[in-house]
């Protein structure tokens, strides 16, 4: 076997292989075995049919054909084995001469390109200390009692702590402004979920009231499409209830089912919280090497790998706005763009997330960080079960060996961090 490669440009490389007929001879003998176990023939056992009446049951076409499958799957892996190719993708395969003698054929093969990784030691994040903070812990604990608030009617006016039911319209200049209506929107006063200034204009109404009112709305407000702006407030109260909180006791611990007091509820929501903060320290962590190495690292990224990128992106927001019930076409007719817009705004992302899956990658291939089938098919196991609970059947419109691709990605990409993490993260008492 023999092959030989010239430059394609953008990554890409032209492969030839060629086999001779001494090459192909455990190919086309196994190609007369594997057509002799589907082959009936009557007086010879399945299997065991002899190669010549293989080869005139079948004709020789049929076994160069699946011979050619094999030889091709074979020697392509092995090229590519020999040669060191970092192969993302193979593309137009084209049989040049097929024939017992002699096999050829072209095909185009796209390589990762060359990544400069820095010395991985010389990257170092600290982590920072971790802690739950009796306040937090008070947070969460007055969540859980407003969720398990009992509501009754209220006849008189509404206070700071009931909640209230409204419709409301907002405007600006005579307009209303963008969400600035809404129908039976509840309203928990004090809560501070709205426009500062805003809940203090309910107390003291009552079911059936209306009330018209301005506000100059903060200029350091968050949604600068309002900040420093004068608003012109209508609401109409449609409900008011008073809320009771439960008292933090035993008994109440009880009733949420696996608690025997409330030493016990509050150590849950304790870990619950330290939980929840060591995962957004270690994501920090995470993208704080990521930049690093991106910082650090030194690859050229083609046009056509972003290309590709962009139209992931296009293609997974897409989905997400049919999730919502809405069309790409109707969104971006609305904002005024154009996916050509969406694209330019993006392309810098896309540039980026291309550069990061290039060192993830080197990082994985330089240290030997691989996934297992087994890995993979459990992965994908859990996913198919976790969407049968969902919709009550097997989902019949997964492409699974897509889905293993995507699964078997996210699962080395995890590997790689978790590896980033251990040669990169600094304990907050190693800091120096």
């Amino acid at each position: 076997m023999t092959s030989s490669h010239t430059q394609a440009g953008n990554g890409w490389l032209n492969l030839t292989v060629e086999l001779t007929g001494e090459d192909l001879v455990g190919y086309v003998r196994d190609a007369e075995e594997s057509l002799a176990q589907e082959l009936k023939v009557d007086g010879f056992r399945p299997g065991k049919v002899p190669r010549e009446v293989v080869r005139q049951r079948v004709g020789e076409t049929a076994i160069l054909e699946a011979a050619l499958q094999a030889a091709v799957e074979h020697s392509l892996a092995q090229t590519i084995a020999k040669e060191k190719f970092d192969v993302i993708e193979t593309a137009d395969l084209s049989v040049k001469e097929n024939s017992s003698s002699k096999l050829l054929y072209s095909v185009k093969i796209r390589v990762f390109p060359e990544v400069k990784l820095p010395a991985l030691a010389s990257v170092k994040i600290p982590r920072r200390d971790v802690l739950v903070t009796p306040e937090e812990i008070d947070q969460a604990l007055a969540e859980i009692k407003a969720a398990r608030a009992v509501l009754a009617d209220k006849n008189g006016p509404a206070a700071a702590g009931d909640r209230i039911e409204i419709d409301f319209t907002i405007r600006r200049d005579g307009k209303t402004i963008e969400n600035g209506e809404s129908k039976n929107h509840p309203v928990l006063i004090g809560k501070g979920n709205f426009v500062p200034g805003f809940e203090d204009q309910l107390v003291g109404l009552s079911k059936g009231d209306s009330k018209q009112f301005s506000l100059e709305i903060p200029r350091d407000f968050a949604n600068k499409d309002i900040a420093g702006r004068k608003l012109d407030f209508e609401v109409r109260v449609l409900d008011v209830k008073s809320v009771t909180l439960p008292e933090m006791t035993d008994q109440f611990a009880r009733t949420l089912g696996k608690f025997d007091n409330i030493d016990q509820l509050i150590l849950s929501v304790k870990d619950g919280l330290m939980l929840e903060k060591t995962g957004k320290e270690t994501e920090r962590v995470r993208q704080e090497i990521t930049r690093a190495l991106a910082e650090k690292s030194a690859c050229k990224v083609s046009p056509e790998m972003v290309e590709n990128q962009l139209a992931s992106m296009v293609q997974s927001f897409d989905q997400d706005l049919h999730r919502h019930d809405m069309e790409l076409g109707v969104y971006l007719a609305k904002i005024g763009k154009t996916q050509e817009d969406l694209k330019k705004e993006w392309r810098p992302e896309a540039e980026r997330q291309v550069k990061l899956a290039l060192i993830s990658h080197a990082v994985a291939r330089d240290n030997d960080i691989t996934v297992t089938k087994e890995e993979t098919d459990e992965a994908l196991e859990s996913l198919i079960q976790t969407a049968m609970l969902r919709e009550g059947s097997s989902p019949s419109n997964l492409n699974i060996e897509r889905l293993r691709s995507t699964i078997q990605s996210r699962l080395l990409n995890e590997k790689v961090l978790e590896f980033l993490e251990r040669v990169c993260a600094v304990l907050p008492s190693a800091k120096s």
